[in-house]
């Protein structure tokens, strides 16, 4: 079986993700409280799908082994996007999994989530794993991985904070780790096909940005406001196949390392 999907963060929603994780994991606190969660926004093209927007709304208000209780704001928020957003569809939604340490498969949809999935057949999930990872404050480190692709499906016999059942789908799919501040995080993305969740491929030239100023020693806060369009345009040019991209890059990564 080949993997043909594949969803793209783009612009902010990177960023957006990972601090909204943040804020329900702040480091002055022991344990871990709440999930994150929001709606995603973006265009769907079938086998592609970009997402240009993140609405945070809040936590998860209570799961059960049977069934799952969302923060009212997300259907509010739901309705009142599809009366307003003109350039955007909806196309799934996101959620954190808090953790005190890191382990294998912390990303991976619970059986409360596919049960989720079900309940509600949104296109889409992205669920971003997280931790503290006891270390002093770093840069962002960013990095992807490749991964077996896996479909999930609802377990009725498990409660919902155990894994769901497991199928190799028998092709790879591509994942995001990073560290950022005193966190490990992990970032995957699945597609709901009806009875499942599966493993999609996940991008994002957000990611891509800021991986390169990192390499190129660039810091974000060293860049004025009036600079900030070179920015706009390089996620730009790292999200499009153009014959001029790679000069595009660097002539703007010229222009950044030249601010006095």
């Amino acid at each position: 079986m080949e993997n043909t999907n594949y969803f793209e963060l783009i612009n902010n929603t990177f960023s957006t993700l990972i601090l909204d994780a943040i804020q329900y994991f702040p480091e002055n606190v022991n344990k871990v409280h709440f999930e994150s969660s929001g709606l995603l926004f973006g265009i769907n093209n079938g086998l592609q799908t970009e997402c240009d927007y993140i609405f945070p709304v809040g936590s998860v208000e209570k799961r059960t082994k049977s069934s799952i209780l969302t923060n009212k704001k997300v259907d509010n928020a739901l309705k009142a996007s599809r009366k307003l957003f003109s350039t955007s569809t909806f196309v799934g939604t996101y959620h954190s999994h808090p953790y005190n340490e890191y382990f294998s498969d912390w990303c991976c949809p619970s059986n409360s989530d596919v049960l989720y999935a079900l309940q509600n057949k949104y296109p889409y999930e992205v669920i971003i794993a997280i931790t503290r990872n006891n270390q002093k404050s770093q840069e962002l480190n960013i990095e992807y991985f490749e991964g077996d692709g896996l479909e999930f499906t609802y377990n009725k016999n498990e409660p919902g904070n155990s894994f769901p059942s497991k199928t190799n789908l028998g092709y790879k799919t591509t994942y995001i780790m990073g560290e950022f501040q005193s966190y490990k995080f992990e970032i995957r993305a699945y597609k709901f096909t009806g009875d499942s969740l599966i493993d999609v491929d996940l991008e994002s030239s957000e990611a891509e940005l800021l991986s390169l100023l990192n390499n190129e020693s660039i810091k974000l806060d060293g860049i004025d406001e009036k600079h900030t369009a070179s920015l706009r345009k390089m996620e730009f040019n790292l999200r499009t196949t153009q014959s001029n991209r790679k000069s595009n890059l660097d002539y703007h990564i010229a222009k950044l390392k030249n601010i006095k």
